[in-house]
């Protein structure tokens, strides 16, 4: 499947992956991290369950707080 990920399109092997497993295979660990799925939120505690498919469009952002 061909994903765009933070604007730019990305492929995968499989049909479907969760938007956690995307985070994790692009290696953010980030403690602050702010997901949208074709524009919608999705918020941490349904980022294991919510698929990502063909087409769709992920954007990623952590936050930084400094002083």
């Amino acid at each position: 499947m061909v994903v765009t990920v933070n604007f730019e399109k990305e492929e995968y092997p499989e049909t479907e992956l969760s938007v956690a497993e995307i985070i994790r295979r692009r290696k953010y660990t980030f403690p602050h991290i702010i997901t949208k799925l074709n524009g919608r939120l999705v918020e941490r505690e349904r980022r294991e369950t919510t698929p990502v498919s063909h087409g769709d469009e992920l954007e990623i952002f952590h936050l930084i707080s400094g002083g």
